[in-house]
């Protein structure tokens, strides 16, 4: 992994766009995995500023979900494909047949994550995969446990997940995530990892040791040769 250590959030969002920047300039219709929440928002705000300048960035993207909450009520603005509409696929105007995602009210929940499964190896693998990291060290929604799933599936949340700040307030919280696996994110040849927010110092300082259990189920990016580690430090002090 490759530790990145920039001064404010600002800073770790300008690195992070300078990778995606590179990389789209080598594959203009790479694929993208798009995460929801505030730590790669200041990614999206400048992709976004770029293709306000520049009409054809991001013209040819291609754009996959990593996750999902599941179980919430029917219309919840809560949800992760609310987060990443308004954040990212309507500021860079990626058409429906550029994006493909898992619907946070589905009835068949089993049957929507097999076809994420076969979109992923369908269009993949992924490009650049951008991930943040839980409190408790979980990527996307791939939660500390005995066994981890390489394939997109459904999962049970932490109690530390369904206090996340996007669900404040949401009234009745998710009962389970449906969520990328382990093998569909490390397969990704690139992955940005941002770390910013409150309460991610213990999970940072946890991640420095090159010590892989599924227990941290971040640990297993050491598995991986192109892991860009963005640090804000405010984040961490």
């Amino acid at each position: 992994m490759n530790f990145h250590y920039l001064s404010n959030f600002e800073e770790m969002s300008l690195k992070g766009f300078e990778f995606v920047k590179h990389d789209l300039s080598k594959k203009p219709d790479l694929l993208f995995c798009v995460a929801s929440g505030g730590s790669p928002s200041g990614l999206y705000k400048l992709m976004a500023q770029e293709k306000n300048k520049q009409p054809d960035f991001c013209s040819h993207l291609r754009v996959i979900k990593l996750d999902e909450w599941g179980g919430l009520d029917r219309g919840s603005p809560f949800t992760s494909e609310e987060d990443v509409q308004n954040k990212f696929i309507q500021p860079l105007g990626i058409s429906s047949d550029r994006y493909w995602t898992i619907d946070p009210f589905t009835q068949n929940p089993e049957k929507d994550c097999e076809k994420m499964e076969a979109q992923i190896q369908k269009e993949g693998p992924i490009d650049i995969c951008i991930l943040g990291i839980g409190v408790n060290g979980h990527i996307a929604l791939n939660e500390p446990a005995d066994k981890l799933a390489p394939d997109f599936h459904i999962n049970e949340l932490a109690q530390t997940s369904l206090s996340h700040g996007m669900l404040k307030g949401s009234g009745n919280p998710p009962s389970f995530g449906m969520t990328m696996g382990m093998r569909n994110i490390l397969q990704s040849k690139r992955i940005l990892l941002f770390i910013a927010g409150s309460g991610k110092k213990q999970a940072f300082e946890k991640l420095l040791s090159p010590e892989i259990s599924t227990w941290f189920p971040a640990s297993f990016l050491w598995l991986h040769p192109n892991v860009e580690v963005l640090v804000d430090q405010t984040a961490i002090a």
